[in-house]
């Protein structure tokens, strides 16, 4: 079975911070009723505040995983007990992340973890901003709202470095088909987590080979069954199954949950015109699973998507721009996904055309007029995967061709001349997901760890 990187979540540790003070005194930093602040109230108040906190835990994203919190009293020392530190520690090799609620914890550092400062304006502005001066990471949510906005983010950043990529591959450099890729994959590896294992795009025959008719009929017929046109015999579309059967099991052997298989280099190979088929509809179905899988070895627009599709939570559609005119580009390729509207949704009506003009390899036709949303947002990492390029604009209509890639989906923006100028820098292929999403994007890309470029490239 795949290990989907969305199966993971954000270990996060509650930590409750409280000064509770030893004795009765009022001064410059502290006044009230005596009996209130007298240590067995302030204590028995602590302990109501730290109930209190444990009880909105059900309204935390199921994204995180909450380990046992910690009660953290002090007193005007500002010295946390050992015992109460050994407690923090004991489960913190499985700690993404300490929460501290209420109150600053002392020397907070010293457990070398991300902090939510989930308290208040005072506390948290004085905490995060010393966290960060000594190069540590924290954040303040001021509501739920953002704690689970933070936790999402968070969530997409573990996503990402549990993504393993199975890229089939010529073993050339740059590719052919791609002369902009990313060619340094210990790179994607070493910031933000994304490994790449590279095998030969012909050990998959050998799996499907294995594959059976009987074992690949039940996809077939119901992919056949369900579309609204079929324009690809069954006896061609199997195959397509069939390379696709292959790769999931080529993904498990390997323990991968991404997946890219080079196609310029496949094509002048023959194999496809020899097995009838193309890997077209396995980008569609390992999308639809929550599984990114980027066409050419295109490893600029796979690390988009797998940022897009953690984030927006559906799969990504990926494509060929063209100039239409200053406020139109399109956007073509043969890899749309049923889900698009998210993973947890009722799959989009489509048709099944042929890829080629004999009528074997079957793909995917979807009109993106199902959206839920009239935005569409864009993305691309440049060759050495620290800047992506971020457009978001409007789906006017969608066309189908008979054959090659297809569907076309034609996008309203501004400056589209300038935005297509600006690819000089980043390559061709965009990744694409319904709505916009461009301030989480931005939010994402400061825990991250990238640069976002949205401005016009035009220099002609």
């Amino acid at each position: 079975m795949i290990q989907k990187a969305t199966e993971v979540k954000v270990n996060i540790k509650p930590v409750m911070g409280i000064l509770v003070h030893s004795d009765f005194w009022e001064g410059p930093c502290r006044g009230g009723i005596k009996e209130e602040m007298m240590p067995e109230a302030e204590m028995r108040s602590a302990r109501v505040k730290f109930e209190n906190y444990k009880q909105r835990f059900s309204q935390i994203s199921g994204q995180a995983n909450l380990l046992e919190p910690v009660f953290v009293p002090y007193d005007e020392s500002f010295v946390v007990d050992e015992k109460i530190i050994a407690e923090i520690e004991k489960d913190l090799d499985k700690t993404d992340c300490l929460m501290v609620m209420n109150q600053r914890i002392p020397k907070i550092e010293r457990f070398n973890k991300p902090v939510i400062s989930w308290t208040h304006t005072v506390s948290a502005a004085d905490t995060c901003a010393y966290l960060r001066s000594i190069g540590k990471e924290a954040w303040y949510p001021i509501d739920m709202k953002e704690l689970n906005e933070l936790i999402h983010l968070l969530w997409v950043r573990k996503a990402a470095q549990h993504t393993r990529v199975l890229v089939l591959t010529a073993g050339e450099a740059p590719t052919w088909g791609l002369l902009s890729n990313i060619r340094d994959t210990e790179r994607l590896r070493s910031r933000y987590g994304i490994e790449i294992i590279k095998n030969p795009f012909t050990d998959i025959f050998k799996f499907m080979d294995t594959v059976t008719d009987e074992e690949a009929m039940p996809l077939t017929e119901k992919l056949y069954g369900h579309a609204l046109e079929n324009k690809v015999k069954p006896e061609f579309l199997i195959n397509d199954v069939k390379y696709y059967l292959a790769a999931e099991k080529m993904l498990e052997k390997y323990s991968c949950n991404a997946f890219s298989t080079s196609c310029v280099e496949l094509c002048r190979s023959r194999i496809p015109q020899e097995r009838k088929f193309v890997p077209c509809i396995t980008h569609t179905l390992f999308k639809d699973r929550g599984i990114p899988s980027a066409c050419e070895e295109d490893l600029n627009a796979l690390t988009a998507m797998i940022m897009l599709m953690y984030t927006a939570m559906r799969p990504a559609f990926m494509g060929n721009p063209l100039y239409e005119s200053d406020e139109m580009f399109s956007l073509h390729h043969s890899v749309p996904c049923l889900k698009m509207n998210g993973f947890d949704t009722e799959d989009m009506s489509y048709s099944i055309y042929p890829f080629t003009g004999q009528g074997f390899g079957g793909k995917i036709q979807i009109d993106f007029a199902q959206s839920r949303s009239e935005e569409v947002t864009l993305a691309r990492f440049n060759t050495f995967g620290d800047r992506m390029l971020l457009k978001t604009g409007n789906v006017l209509r969608s066309e189908y061709k008979e054959a090659y890639c297809s569907p076309y989906y034609y996008i309203q923006a501004d400056d589209v001349r300038g935005y297509l100028h600006q690819m000089m820098n980043f390559g061709h292929h965009q990744a694409l997901v319904f709505g916009n999403w461009r301030r989480q994007l931005y939010a994402l890309s400061k825990i991250m760890g990238f640069e976002i470029v949205e401005g016009s490239g035009a220099d002609l």
